[in-house]
């Protein structure tokens, strides 16, 4: 190891100082990394990351244009990450919090960091860096000093999770949820749930200690006979189908913003009023009890904070926003879409109050990776949709124009294109001043390209 190598690689293991790879996120003290992308390489970057106070840059490709000694060129970047990564983690001495699952690990996450931070310091993946490339670069980012480190970890396919497994070593496990995502290539919710629990094997995680699991459906039960199988002292469920674990008792809509919720636990029910009526939300804040809960933490701190909580950008957030010159309100659920938070959102936008001079346009956009049950699962969201109380029904998709066509079902208020720009012509034709308007889409689908046109003039609620 040569002398700058070493001291960058003390630098990020002993420092609060980030790594990044976008150079318009460089702050003072960071440093960047030059990934080679799609149609360029970091390298190209390298200037404005330094005049924003990049102290190193790491790079797998030479340049001759930058002369300066803190540049560090490696032969192979994720070797190179995964080594520090690796030094990183064994320096930590916090506890380590995974979390994965269907949906919801986005939301899971930060609605951790939100309410532990009143805990200590507090280390969580940004975004939703879950693959190899995000976990390591959430594993260096670490604060050294941090009371918990809280990790999102994704798959897409077989053999993925083991890796992160064994890399990040997390103490404690949750599983949001089983639910067909990404079937194109695990064929079965059973192959995932088979996949999800390479997160709890001590073969590639001896570190686990508890595991936080639901308890809805036959792959989430049959998680936690894996979670027993391989002796892990603390099991704790939440769902309907477990009288002894954790479950929503009782939800109080006061209006569109606002729920009293109970909480059921296995020694007491905790009753809060919180900043939203979004069910899988309200869901989301129990696991948050059960860290609670298991950690000896003062539930105090958490019920200070339930009239506050965060939104993330695509899921679930507010805006106003002008279409047309007409104020409207728009509700971002872009971000990911499957059959089961599809059904959840209409649910939600179903009895979702109005004034008598609104109107409720929900626009739906394609759920992808669901494989031969695609079709199928399409077909049974328009159902869903169509019987919704919902004054306009936009779908973007091919799917949904063979399944409308099938059906020979038309209507007034359904719209239809395989194009963001015509919706967004048709709603400047379309448009009422009040109007709400409800997005849901997978995040590389059209629509999610349609949200981005629609917020040119917003502002959060």
């Amino acid at each position: 190891m040569n002398n700058l190598e070493n001291r960058i690689e003390n630098y990020l293991i002993t420092n609060s100082k980030k790594i990044k790879i976008n150079s318009k996120d460089i702050k003072r003290g960071d440093v960047f990394l030059a990934l080679k992308g799609t149609n360029t390489h970091g390298n190209k970057y390298i200037g404005k990351a330094l005049s924003n106070g990049a102290k190193y840059v790491v790079t797998d490709r030479k340049s001759n244009r930058y002369l300066n000694n803190n540049i560090l060129k490696v032969k192979n970047i994720f070797d190179y990450l995964q080594n520090v990564a690796t030094k990183k983690r064994n320096h930590f001495k916090g506890v380590v919090i995974a979390i994965t699952g269907s949906i919801g690990k986005t939301s899971i996450k930060e609605f951790l960091n939100f309410f532990l931070s009143s805990e200590g310091i507090i280390s969580a993946s940004i975004k939703s860096y879950n693959n190899f490339l995000g976990v390591l670069i959430s594993l260096i980012n670490m604060d050294k000093d941090s009371k918990f480190s809280i990790f999102e970890v994704g798959t897409s396919n077989f053999n993925e999770i083991k890796k992160l497994s064994s890399l990040i070593l997390p103490h404690q496990v949750i599983i949001s949820n089983i639910y067909p995502t990404h079937l194109q290539n695990f064929l079965t919710t059973r192959n995932i749930a088979i996949e999800k629990s390479d997160l709890i094997n001590p073969k590639y995680n001896p570190n686990i200690q508890s595991v936080i699991l639901p308890n809805s459906n036959e792959d989430e039960v049959y998680l936690k006979k894996i979670a027993k199988k391989y002796s892990i002292k603390s099991i704790i469920t939440f769902g309907k189908q477990d009288k002894n674990g954790y479950s929503i008792e009782k939800i109080e809509n006061i209006n569109n913003f606002l729920s009293n919720i109970t909480y059921k636990t296995p020694t007491r029910k905790i009753k809060f009023k919180t900043s939203t009526s979004f069910k899988h939300q309200i869901l989301n804040m129990l696991v948050v009890v059960i860290v609670y809960d298991y950690n000896l933490l003062n539930i105090n701190n958490f019920l200070d904070k339930t009239n506050n909580i965060p939104f993330i950008e695509g899921r679930g957030l507010f805006y106003k926003t002008n279409i047309n010159n007409k104020e409207v309100i728009l509700i971002d659920e872009s971000y990911n879409a499957s059959p089961a938070s599809m059904n959840t959102c209409i649910e939600y936008f179903n009895n979702f109050e109005i004034k008598q001079d609104q109107r409720k346009i929900i626009i739906l956009g394609e759920m992808l990776e669901l494989g031969k049950m695609s079709k199928q699962f399409h077909k049974d969201i328009v159902f869903k949709t169509i019987d919704a109380s919902v004054d306009m029904i936009i779908f973007c998709g091919v799917i949904y124009k063979q399944i409308l066509n099938e059906l020979s079902f038309k209507s007034q208020r359904i719209f239809h294109t395989n194009n963001e720009v015509k919706i967004l012509n048709f709603l400047n034709d379309n448009i009422l001043k009040n109007d709400i308007i409800l997005v849901k889409s997978s995040n590389l689908s059209r629509v999610n390209k349609l949200v981005k046109l629609l917020l040119r003039n917003k502002k959060e609620k």
